[in-house]
């Protein structure tokens, strides 16, 4: 096993990985709107949507890549690695994420940037990962697992 097959392997494994995240996330949100798959009409979201699709497959590229070499050239354990960079993905992606909004609409004449900042970027972070931490938990052990097993 090379370092750049090791690698390779890690990238393709966290695509699929971050796919199955997107779904979860999609699926969590359509529950909160009643079970209407057209929240994302009604909310408005689409930018927000599509930067953080983007950041999240971007990280999945970077963090597969790291995870693939960790995994299957340094043989440290997969549900701990899975774990950490499944986690990493999320919380980057949620503070990253709030910052569109924040640009968008946060800092109106009225607003402080305080409350900007609070509405925009600190509580999509905290439900985002208070929701999302179980979930890309799990989903990074699989996501490790499957490196390791790719190797045989």
């Amino acid at each position: 096993m090379t370092p750049e097959i090791a690698k390779n392997i890690g990238i393709k494994k966290a695509l699929q990985s971050a796919t199955i995240g997107i779904l979860i996330a999609f699926l969590f949100m359509m529950l909160l709107a009643g079970g209407n798959p057209q929240w994302m009409l009604e909310w408005n979201y689409w930018i927000n949507i599509i930067i953080g699709i983007g950041i999240f497959y971007g990280l999945a590229y970077w963090f597969g890549k790291n995870a693939g070499y960790e995994i299957l050239i340094k043989k440290k354990d997969s549900d701990k690695v899975g774990a950490k960079y499944g986690f990493l993905t999320l919380i980057i992606t949620a503070f990253l994420v709030g910052w569109t909004g924040f640009v968008q609409e946060g800092m109106e004449p009225y607003d402080t940037f305080l409350d900007s900042f609070e509405d925009y970027i600190f509580k999509p972070f905290f439900w985002i990962t208070f929701i999302g931490f179980l979930p890309a938990i799990l989903v990074g052990i699989l996501f490790g697992k499957w490196i390791r097993k790719s190797k045989e």
